[in-house]
């Protein structure tokens, strides 16, 4: 199963690593949001077909944090830092303009 992931606002720069089950599935460097139209960045993630764990880290702010998804529930993702935090948001579908 696949689910869709767009790094939206907040990134200048930075290195963004996501894990699927604690497997590494998506690192980014330098990663950079464009401000005009909130878009850093997007990616397929290739996950299990029931409930699992989405580790997001960007090591380049000392940020983390570690969703409980379903892939049934929520096949989109959208990712932002805001003040220093990871803030995710589930959309009902992908190009989440």
């Amino acid at each position: 199963m696949v689910i869709n992931v767009a790094l939206q606002d907040g990134f200048d720069g930075d290195t963004v690593v996501l894990r699927v089950d604690g497997i590494e599935a998506f690192r980014g460097e330098e990663i950079t949001t464009r401000t005009q139209i909130s878009h850093a960045g997007d990616t397929a993630l290739e996950v299990p077909d029931g409930p699992f764990t989405l580790e997001v880290a960007v090591p380049t702010r000392d940020a983390g944090e570690s969703l409980e998804l379903d892939p049934h529930v929520q096949p989109n993702v959208a990712l932002s830092l805001r003040d220093g935090r990871i803030v995710a948001t589930y959309p009902e579908r992908p190009g989440f303009a």
